[in-house]
Parts: C-alpha cells; sequence; structure tokens
C-alpha cells in the first residue's frame, strides 16, 4: 500500500463508525456489549465532532512506515473533512453525496459518489447496523492502563480487503483510538485528542471546490 496515499478504507472506517454506532443496541450480551454501549454513548445526541489526531503506519514487521498529523471535522451523518497536514498535505471531504480526495503536491483530485465509495469497501456492511453480528464477530480486548475499552471487529468475510477494526473508547464513550490492519499485514493507527463534541462547525469546510488547475478524476 501507498503509505503517501489515505486509502479509502481509511474513510470508510471513520464514516461508518458514527453511522453504524448510533444503531448498536447495549443490551446485547456479549463479552463486548460494555463497549458496545459505550460506543453507543460516544453516538448519542451527536450532531459534529472535531479532534486533532495523529496516525501511525506500521508494516507487518512492526517498522514504522509513516506518522503524519492533521484534524478531523464530522458532521453527522456522513458529512466529513479530514485533513493530513504533515507530513504530506492530503484533504479527504464528504458533503454527504460526494467524496472528494485532494492531492495538493500532486494537484489531482479524485471525486465519487458517497454511496459508491462505501459500497467498494468491505466495511460498507457496518452502515447497516442491524447486520452488524452477521458480518462481523466482536470482541472485547484489555487496553494498556486500563482507560478504555476496545471493541474488535473481525470480517466474516474472508476475501474482505481488512483483517480486524478496534475501536478504543472510555466508558464515558469518548472515541480515543482506531486501528486497522490490511490483508498485507499493514497497521493503521489514529489516535485522538483535543476533541469537542457539538461544536458550531462551518458548514463550507464541508464543500470541495477544486483549485484551478487541478486535474479531476471520475473513476
Amino acid at each position: 500500500m501507498n503509505v503517501r496515499l489515505l486509502p479509502r478504507l481509511l474513510v470508510a472506517v471513520v464514516v461508518a463508525t458514527v453511522l453504524f454506532a448510533g444503531a448498536v443496541q447495549a443490551a446485547d450480551r456479549t463479552p463486548a456489549a460494555d463497549a458496545r454501549a459505550a460506543l453507543d454513548r460516544f453516538v448519542d445526541g451527536l450532531e459534529s465532532f472535531s479532534a486533532v489526531f495523529t496516525q501511525t503506519v506500521r508494516d507487518d514487521t512492526g517498522y514504522v512506515l509513516q506518522e503524519s498529523d492533521g484534524r478531523m471535522q464530522l458532521g453527522m451523518p456522513n458529512r466529513l473533512h479530514w485533513e493530513v497536514t504533515e507530513p504530506f498535505p492530503q484533504t479527504i471531504v464528504s458533503d454527504g453525496q460526494d467524496l472528494w480526495m485532494y492531492d495538493p503536491d500532486l494537484s489531482q483530485a479524485t471525486v465519487r459518489p458517497l454511496g459508491d465509495a462505501f459500497d467498494a469497501t468491505p466495511i460498507a456492511a457496518i452502515t447497516q447496523p442491524e447486520r452488524l453480528d452477521e458480518h462481523f464477530r466482536m470482541s472485547l480486548q484489555p487496553v494498556p492502563g486500563g482507560d478504555a475499552l476496545r471493541l474488535v471487529l473481525v470480517p466474516r468475510n474472508e476475501q474482505a480487503d481488512f483483517t480486524s477494526l478496534d475501536l478504543d473508547l472510555t466508558a464515558e464513550g469518548e472515541l480515543t483510538r482506531m486501528a486497522f490492519r490490511d490483508i498485507f499485514g499493514q497497521e493503521t493507527v489514529i489516535r485522538f485528542h483535543e476533541t469537542e463534541r457539538n461544536a458550531d462547525l462551518d458548514p463550507a469546510i464541508f464543500t470541495f471546490d477544486p483549485p484551478s488547475g487541478t486535474d479531476i478524476y471520475r473513476p
């Protein structure tokens, strides 16, 4: 995987995490019930979410391939502004209908219908919460330090292009970390800090106007 480019899988993970969370039932009696309840608390009453993040990509030996920093803003239910600031600037924007991925260094942008972007990834299944158990095996793992709950989702489909997704939440429902591993053994870990719920976000951040001279691709 080219770590210089944010994969579509990452975008699907970020948005789908919130899309499926609201309908997850805390009454489930699986070992992951507490974490699922925390996820439900995270999305309960959520209208917007913003955070600064650090992202680390490691290969299958644990070697760090890339570290990057940025900021995300999420507007319920499906608007997203994801911006990597260092070391390679990148911007991903969803206005609820289209998903834009922009690389300023290459002066290139890719745009596709939001539904198609999710349909192209196996993680799209979790946008259908009523089928969550059908598509994923869920478990609860301890988190070092004991300050969070880790909900682990493993796809039942052996053809999925990711092998597991971790969501770390505090008992109060604060999302602090997510991590996923792809079929090549690479792990992407995203840690959130300076989080803010239901802030007044400028609607303009969820629109994208390509700069003059940008090459636009519509796959």
